[in-house]
C-alpha cells in the first residue's frame, strides 16, 4: 500500500468514525446503548492506530520528504486527541453506571453544566471533521498547484536544433512518453550520423507535462566506453563518474568544485539523494554502453523517464523499454523539411533533381548550403 492509499485509508476510516460519533450522541441518554456505540468508537480509534502504524514502518526511509513527514504528524495528533477524548467519555460512562445515585448525580449535573458526555463527544466530532477538511483543502490546493506548475516553464530545458521539423516519429515517441503506465525508457535507435542526437532534443524541447521538473541533456558518446578506455575499468569508472558530476552540477545538486576527485559509487548515492520526488525527462545521449543506462534506471523514489540515444545493439536489447528506430524514410522525410526552411521554398518550387535523387544527408546538405 503506498502513501496515497493509507491517506485515502485513514480518511474512510475517519469519515465512518464521524458517523459512529453521531450515533453515540443519539444514544448518549441511555446508559445500555451508550457504551456499545462508544465500544464502536474506541474500535475505530484502534484500526486507524494500526494503519497509522503500519504505514509509518514501511515508509519509514521516506520520512526525509517534509510533506510526508507532515501528514504522518497531523496523524499522529488526531490519535493523541482521539485516544484521550474518548478514554474520557469512557470514564463518564464507567461513572454514570455505578448505582442509581451515580445516575441522579450526573442528570443533576447535566441540568447545571451540561452533559459531559455529550461535551467529549462534540471534541471527538470537531477533530475529526477538521482533519478531514484538512485533508480536503490539502488536496484542493495540491491539485491548484500542479495545475499551475504544468503551465510555468521549467528552468531545466533542452533546446530543439535550429529549423528541426516536428516528424511523425517525433510525435510517436512523444505519444509513448506521456502514455499512461508506459515504460521509463524510450530508446532512439539508428545508423551514426542518422539524427538520432537532432530527433531527441526536438522531444525533449516539449517534455511530458508528468515531468514538472524539465528536461536534461548528458552527452556521453564513444570517450564513455570501455573501447576508448582499452578495457581499463578504473578509467572508464572515473569517466562515468565525471559524466554524472556534470549532470549533478546542472541541475544544482553540486558545486564544480565537489565534482573532483569522486568514486563512481559515491558518486551514484549523490545522484539518488538528488533524483528523489524529482520528475523530469533525462536525455542520455550517444550511449555506447548498456550500465549507463541501468544506472539510472535502478534509481528509486523518482518519476523520472530517460530517453535514450544509441546505435549498440545490446543496448537496443534493453528490456522494459519502448524502441523506436530511425529508417532513411524517416530522414528523408525529416531532411525535406529542413530544407523547405532554410531555402524558404515550397515544396512545388524545390528542384525537381533535388527532390529525385538527394537522400536524406545529402537533403541536409543541399539545406545549409542554401541557406
Amino acid at each position: 500500500m503506498d502513501v496515497v492509499q493509507v491517506l485515502a485509508s485513514a480518511a474512510q476510516l475517519v469519515s465512518a468514525m464521524v458517523s459512529a460519533v453521531g450515533a453515540l450522541e443519539q444514544a448518549a441518554s441511555d446508559l445500555a446503548e451508550a457504551p456499545r456505540r462508544l465500544q464502536v468508537l474506541e474500535n475505530f480509534v484502534s484500526d486507524l492506530d494500526a494503519l497509522t502504524e503500519q504505514a509509518r514502518q514501511r515508509h519509514a526511509h521516506k520520512l526525509h520528504g517534509p510533506q510526508l513527514d507532515r501528514q504522518f504528524q497531523s496523524l499522529g495528533r488526531l490519535m493523541d486527541q482521539l485516544r484521550g477524548n474518548v478514554a474520557k467519555a469512557r470514564k463518564v460512562l464507567s461513572g454514570n453506571g455505578k448505582g442509581k445515585g451515580k445516575g441522579f448525580a450526573r442528570l443533576v449535573r447535566s441540568s447545571v453544566a451540561g452533559d459531559p458526555l455529550m461535551w467529549y463527544v462534540r471534541l471527538i466530532r470537531d477533530d475529526l471533521n477538521q482533519w478531514l477538511e484538512l485533508q480536503e483543502l490539502t488536496q484542493s490546493v495540491g491539485k491548484v498547484i500542479a495545475s499551475t506548475a504544468r503551465s510555468t516553464p521549467a528552468l531545466l530545458r533542452v533546446k530543439s536544433e535550429h529549423g528541426y521539423p516536428v516528424s511523425k516519429k517525433c510525435s510517436y515517441a512523444s505519444e509513448l512518453l506521456e502514455r499512461d503506465g508506459a515504460h521509463r525508457v524510450v530508446l532512439i535507435v539508428g545508423l551514426s550520423g542518422i539524427g538520432k542526437s537532432c530527433l531527441a532534443r526536438q522531444i525533449a524541447s516539449d517534455p511530458p507535462f508528468s515531468c514538472v521538473d524539465g528536461a536534461i541533456e548528458i552527452g556521453f558518446g564513444r570517450w564513455c566506453s570501455r573501447a576508448a578506455c582499452n578495457g581499463s575499468r578504473s578509467e572508464y569508472h572515473k569517466r562515468r563518474a565525471r559524466k554524472i558530476c556534470t549532470f549533478l552540477v546542472q541541475i544544482g545538486s553540486m558545486t564544480v568544485k565537489e565534482e573532483v576527485g569522486k568514486d563512481l559509487d559515491d558518486v551514484c548515492c549523490l545522484l539518488q539523494t538528488a533524483l528523489v520526488g524529482r520528475s523530469m525527462l533525462i536525455l542520455l545521449d550517444d550511449v555506447w554502453e548498456q550500465d549507463v543506462v541501468d544506472r539510472f534506471t535502478r534509481l528509486y523514489d523518482n518519476d523520472c523517464q530517460y530517453l535514450v540515444t544509441t546505435r549498440d545493439e545490446a543496448i537496443y536489447e534493453i528490456a522494459e523499454a519502448e524502441k523506436v528506430e530511425i529508417s532513411k524514410d524517416d530522414i528523408k522525410e525529416i531532411s525535406r523539411e529542413i530544407l523547405l526552411y532554410h531555402s524558404l521554398l515550397s515544396v512545388g518550387e524545390l528542384p525537381v533533381c533535388i527532390t529525385l535523387s538527394l537522400d536524406g544527408p545529402s537533403l541536409v546538405s543541399a539545406a545549409y548550403h542554401i541557406s
